[in-house]
């Protein structure tokens, strides 16, 4: 019986079974709560009725005061005959009505009592009547009469018996009171156990309740808590996580829910798995190694094989001259055997299907085909799988899968099998674009040491002129000094510096030209030593002009070649040095400080400075801001190129004073990666790109 409703609640639906549960609770919660307000009421009903005997017995008492004030003041009045003592009577004659009113008044839901009350009202009446009668009579001189009553005791019978009744009465109001307070008090209990059981029983029925839940709503919420928490996980960390479906006891909606996302669970696992896979694969086929395109197309044979698992992978092209397929790449030892193997384009229908329409086709039971075009294929196989391998929407090959045994066309992972063709037409198109441009770049290099060559040649014979224009302006200018005027001596130094500025042009050209050029590896430089060897070469402009240079010690290593570092902090210094402020002594700060991969050289001067609109056009060749300066203008184009030879970047800083700023970036050691010769990874994305940091305050960065 238990069983049969177990199931059947595992089978109602989530809302009815709130609404059971919502029943469950609010049923005897609203009977308490109805029990409850009918205690309250009777609480109320007692306490309202014993306020009511207490404002009664309240008002006795005042009929005793009056009484007593009614007596003591006859008394006095009868012992001294002096009105002033009869105050207390008077007071007692106007208060006694409204006394009897309000006493009349509450005892209007107090029927029991109010006979009692009407005798105790009549009797003190009674008493004040006669009191007043007796109080006539020795005003009217008949006092013997008066003592005459009070010897016989009359007013002492009055007296007596209002007293008994009102004892009477004070009696029975405290019985009825102390009864009104028991009941009160044995109503309270009633409340409170009501209560106490009512919270008692809502808490039984409560954790009854949640349990039932538990089962259809909090279990299957858990699973998908945890299947949820397991998902992109690891293997181990995934099986560790989820529930089989077996434990999913609930058949409601939420039930039904988890399982479904469960399922879903697996499959996304089984799809990350997957994904994990063909990353690895293409990671692994797109790295063309020193064999090329050959070697590519074996690793995807092969391991066509071992994640489809096939018995065997053929990667056919189309030959679109000829019109049939060609085996580029066979699995195992398969590939000796058909490798550039030439076939006929319909001994492979279900190839040809694949190909045409761009989806996959499989094929069952192929050796029962016994065509004659078809024997020479259905030795391979008895069953295939052939996806379509497509660059740009376009086929250009299918990827083959066959098997020696039966295999249902259904059966065949049609999901992995479409990544791996997808991932192996990647790597196929990057091993041709690979191909293609290793071709053309020995060509390129083959040409390019041509125009070196014929550059050499060009700078020599440009340069030859040059100088013989410098000598032979220099000569006629000594041998003709006093024939000339001042007119042809202007155009003959004219023709000197033009000579002069020619020569230093071309060779400016071969000096940039060459930067690069040099193969040399690159090593750890302390840029301390290079720094000291350039102020050795410039010992002579430094004590002349007094200048001060500020070296930081324990500078950090750099990657690259010695004389290109020298040719740097020797283009910058020169420049210093150059272009000082008149009557000012010259100083250079040289920092470097790492950043990240990098370090951050930092070159500081005291000069004239650059303006901030002329600072993008240092770096362009043969570009002098000051034209009487000396030199060709090639000196920081050179220092640019060195720079962006090693991946960095050079920048113009705003000063906060006077000077100028040169901030650029090298890279360390550690962090610099030589380009790739022999093995290069192809991929459909663009590189990263190195990363350079600039100063916050930099204004312009040279040309790239």
């Amino acid at each position: 019986m238990v069983h049969a409703g177990r199931l059947w609640w595992e089978r109602v639906r989530v809302h009815h079974k709130v609404l059971a549960v919502l029943m469950l609770l609010l049923g005897p919660l609203f009977s308490t709560l109805i029990i409850l307000l009918s205690l309250i009421g009777q609480l109320l009903g007692i306490q309202d009725h014993r306020q009511d005997l207490m404002s009664v017995r309240e008002e006795v008492r005042e009929l005793r005061r009056l009484a007593i004030n009614i007596e003591d003041a006859f008394r006095g009045f009868l012992l001294t005959e002096q009105d002033k003592f009869l105050t207390p009577l008077r007071e007692a004659e106007l208060r006694l009505p409204a006394v009897i009113a309000q006493t009349n008044a509450l005892l209007s839901a107090q029927r029991d009592l109010t006979s009692e009350v009407t005798i105790i009202e009549r009797r003190i009446s009674d008493l004040l009547r006669s009191k007043q009668d007796l109080i006539a009579q020795i005003h009217a001189g008949t006092i013997d009469r008066v003592h005459q009553f009070v010897r016989e005791g009359r007013g002492l019978e009055m007296s007596d018996a209002l007293r008994a009744d009102l004892r009477r009465l004070e009696d029975r109001l405290d019985a009825e009171i102390k009864s009104a307070n028991s009941r009160a008090v044995g109503v309270s209990e009633r409340a409170y156990w009501s209560v106490l059981l009512a919270v008692g029983g809502t808490l039984a029925l409560g954790w009854i309740g949640s349990r039932m839940l538990a089962r259809s709503i909090t279990e299957p919420l858990a699973i998908l808590q945890r299947v949820a928490r397991s998902v992109g996980r690891k293997d181990s960390d995934r099986e560790s996580e989820v529930l089989p479906s077996s434990e999913i006891r609930s058949r409601d909606e939420i039930g039904q829910l988890a399982r479904s996302y469960e399922d879903m669970n697996r499959r996304i696992c089984q799809y990350i798995e997957e994904l994990e896979t063909l990353q690895t694969i293409g990671q692994e086929i797109n790295t063309i190694e020193p064999d090329g395109i050959d070697g590519v197309l074996r690793k995807i044979s092969n391991r066509a094989v071992e994640l489809i698992h096939a018995d065997i992978c053929l990667v056919l092209l189309r030959d679109e001259r000829m019109g049939c397929w060609v085996i580029e790449a066979a699995s195992g030892h398969w590939n000796d055997r058909l490798r550039k193997t030439v076939l006929l384009w319909e001994e492979f229908p279900i190839c040809v299907r694949a190909f045409e329409t761009g989806k996959p086709a499989a094929g069952a039971r192929l050796r029962a085909d016994r065509r004659p075009e078809l024997t020479r294929r259905n030795l391979i196989g008895d069953s295939m799988f052939s996806v379509p391998l497509l660059a740009q929407g376009n086929g250009f090959g299918v990827l083959v899968l066959l098997s020696e045994a039966y295999v249902e066309p259904d059966s065949w992972n049609d999901r992995l099998a479409l990544g791996l063709a997808q991932a192996a037409a990647v790597a196929i198109s990057n091993a041709r674009l690979y191909e293609v441009v290793r071709e053309k770049g020995k060509g390129l290099r083959a040409r390019l040491q041509q125009l070196e060559h014929m550059a050499e040649m060009l700078a020599h014979d440009l340069k030859g002129p040059g100088q013989r224009m410098e000598q032979l302006a220099a000569i006629l200018q000594r041998q003709y000094a006093a024939e000339l005027d001042a007119r042809a001596t202007k155009w003959l130094r004219m023709l000197e510096e033009n000579g002069r500025d020619l020569t230093g042009r071309v060779e400016g050209i071969l000096a940039l030209a060459r930067v690069g050029a040099r193969q040399e590896s690159v090593q750890a430089v302390d840029p301390s030593a290079v720094i000291q060897e350039v102020l050795k070469s410039r010992a002579g402009e430094l004590e002349a002009l007094q200048a001060k240079v500020h070296v930081q010690p324990q500078l950090p290593l750099v990657a690259c070649q010695g004389d290109y570092l020298r040719q740097i902090f020797d283009n910058l210094l020169s420049n210093a040095l150059k272009f000082v402020r008149p009557g000012v002594v010259p100083e250079i700060w040289i920092e470097g400080m790492r950043k990240a991969e990098v370090v951050l050289w930092t070159f500081r001067d005291n000069g004239v400075g650059i303006p901030s609109s002329s600072r993008d056009r240092v770096f362009v060749p043969f570009v002098r801001l000051d034209p009487s300066a000396s030199g060709s203008g090639i000196g920081l184009t050179i220092v640019q190129r060195i720079v962006q030879l090693y991946r960095g970047t050079i920048w113009i800083d705003e000063p906060s004073g006077p000077g100028t700023i040169f901030r650029f970036t090298l890279p360390i050691l550690e962090h610099w990666e030589e380009p790739p010769s022999e093995v290069t990874t192809m991929c459909t994305t663009a590189p990263e790109q190195l990363w350079t940091e600039q100063d916050p305050h930099s204004q312009q960065r040279g040309n790239p």
